[in-house]
């Protein structure tokens, strides 16, 4: 294994894979390092064939591709000073492409008002509320270009409320029945509902196909239709000689200079069980919004012993998940949402800033989702079994319509190094500590009836509501963020607005830590942009990061 190289990345998810992309295509020698496997065995070649994964749904509850809870737990504090417990959650994808691999596939943009969350709110007590330091027009033209190269299909102008764009690369596919039923009441209701932008090809693409909406995209996507960063950008990276593909690889830390200013490189475990450090004049953390804070707290030495990056005292505080509920509705009539693509419909209705009194500004609502029949069989009362699993009621007669709600960001919402528990490889597991602000939950209360009534109106004889953190207080969200929040000020912020961390000039991040707030979208898209240009700000600082300097 060659130990010098240009850019050191860490993970291949959907910042690590684009900032690879961009890289490479300008000649720069990268190193890509991803913990998990490789299960695209074609992946460098000319020819892309099938991956190694398929329509199993017990095979991803075997943890195939995904982040593993018993070689690596997580802790969970509920309370602040509470007693942690070990917990099973968070499962993202570790895998070479991370969780692109395993999402929907949803992209939609964020709006300018959702990066002007004091602005728009004001001092919010017990949150760290912030203003981004970006505007929307810094993130145009790199989302012009991710959609480009991982494909993404929508309708330009079908939304009244997003940004002025241009024309999607690809139309959008055909609605499965649960998308139009449930579209037809939100319609009723007066509200907008539109295609869902998605990285699911609609046509043939790039040299992929198109969807056949089997519609088990949270598995993997069997024949390569959806566009993670590893059929995509990283496929690309690699065939430009020019990245050095690392799977299977575990960084377990980060090395700087004595004096802390600048990194050196990294120790890596590989798949053979052997320690080494490989180095570069650049190196950028992209393994989200956990794990990155718990490399950089581990790599803690005399120049950073807090850890690194940690002048702030912010590293690992802030961290959100989004406020994700549901209204789901059980219809007489069979909906058969699991078939095509998990959810191809949303409206941004409730995005919109509502002066009214008592009123909050809510997020992005998808009309749409799916249940697996094991997920089903498992959550089912034994008695009732046999009837329910053959009535189907709770697979072919449901949909759902849930909301992208805005998580309120809180210093003591974190993540910190555990005392007592190690993983696999011998090092401190990850402590979460998070506890919902009174905020959040009045965001559910004030929009679950809103959504239970989109439901009733599409028809459903029975409403159930969701909420997507557990009653025992566990995140069920994999949208994690704001971690190494970016900022201007080096004491209020971990990382500038290019991502690259205050106290150390040649060390980024670009996952989802760097968002300031969560903002009221699913945010893979704009992490992409944000990798995207910073990669470019990399490469040539005064370009400023732009497409076009």
């Amino acid at each position: 294994m060659a130990n010098q190289f240009d850019v050191i990345i860490v993970g291949s998810g959907a910042g690590g894979g684009m900032a690879a992309y961009v890289l490479t295509q300008k000649g720069v020698k990268v190193a890509l390092i991803e913990k998990g496997r490789n299960a695209y065995p074609t992946l460098g070649q000319d020819l892309l064939r099938q991956s190694l994964f398929g329509n199993d749904e017990l095979r991803r509850r075997r943890y195939f591709g995904f982040h593993d809870p018993f070689s690596e737990p997580r802790t969970l504090v509920q309370q602040t000073g509470g007693d942690a417990k070990t917990v099973e959650f968070q499962g993202l994808g570790v895998t070479v492409g991370g969780g692109t691999v395993f999402y929907d596939g949803d992209c939609p943009r964020v709006q300018q008002t959702d990066l002007q969350a004091l602005t728009n709110y004001g001092a919010v007590d017990g949150a760290s509320l912030v203003d981004w330091p970006l505007a929307y027009a810094d993130l145009t033209d790199h989302y012009d270009e991710v959609e480009r190269l991982v494909g993404v299909q929508g309708a330009a102008g079908a939304d009244p409320f997003a940004e002025k764009r241009g024309p999607y690369p690809m139309p959008p596919g055909r609605p499965p029945k649960a998308a139009a039923v449930l579209s037809k009441g939100a319609k009723a209701l007066g509200y907008h509902p539109h295609p869902m932008p998605m990285a699911n090809n609609s046509i043939a693409y790039r040299g992929r196909p198109a969807c056949v909406d089997c519609g088990f995209c949270g598995m993997g996507c069997p024949i390569d239709a959806k566009g993670s960063t590893a059929v995509t950008v990283i496929r690309d990276a690699l065939r430009t000689g020019n990245l050095t593909l690392l799977s299977e690889t575990c960084v377990t830390q980060v090395l700087t200079t004595a004096d802390g200013s600048h990194a050196t490189g990294v120790t890596v475990i590989g798949p053979d069980g052997a320690t080494q450090t490989l180095s570069a004049d650049n190196i950028i953390l992209a393994a989200n919004a956990i794990e990155t804070p718990r490399l950089l707290l581990a790599s803690a030495n005399a120049a950073h012993p807090e850890g690194i990056g940690n002048s702030s005292g912010l590293l690992g505080r802030n961290l959100m998940f989004h406020t994700i509920f549901a209204a789901i509705g059980v219809f007489d009539d069979e909906i058969r949402s699991y078939r095509s693509r998990v959810v191809t419909h949303a409206m941004s209705d409730f995005t919109v800033l509502d002066s009214t009194p008592g009123a909050l500004r809510g997020g992005y609502v998808e009309l749409g989702g799916q249940t697996g029949p094991i997920d089903m069989g498992i959550s089912v009362p034994r008695q009732l079994h046999k009837d329910l699993m053959v009535n189907g009621r709770y697979r072919r007669k449901i949909s759902s319509v849930s909301m992208i709600g805005e998580d309120m960001p809180q210093l003591t919402n974190r993540v910190e190094l555990d005392p007592k528990v190690r993983d696999i490889y011998g090092r401190p597991v990850a402590r979460v500590t998070y506890v919902r602000h009174p905020r959040d939950q009045a965001l559910i209360d004030y929009y679950m009836p809103k959504l239970k009534a989109i439901a009733e109106a599409a028809g459903a004889v029975e409403v159930l509501e969701i909420d997507f953190v557990q009653q025992d207080g566990v995140p069920e969200s994999k949208h994690l963020l704001g971690t190494t929040r970016m900022g201007d000020d080096p004491k209020a912020a971990v990382t500038n607005k290019f991502g690259r961390l205050h106290d150390v000039d040649n060390l980024w991040v670009a996952d989802g830590g760097v968002y300031p707030t969560s903002t009221g979208f699913n945010p893979t898209l704009t992490q992409q942009a944000l990798a995207h240009r910073q990669a470019l700000y990399l490469l040539n600082p005064s370009s400023q990061g732009r497409v076009k300097p």
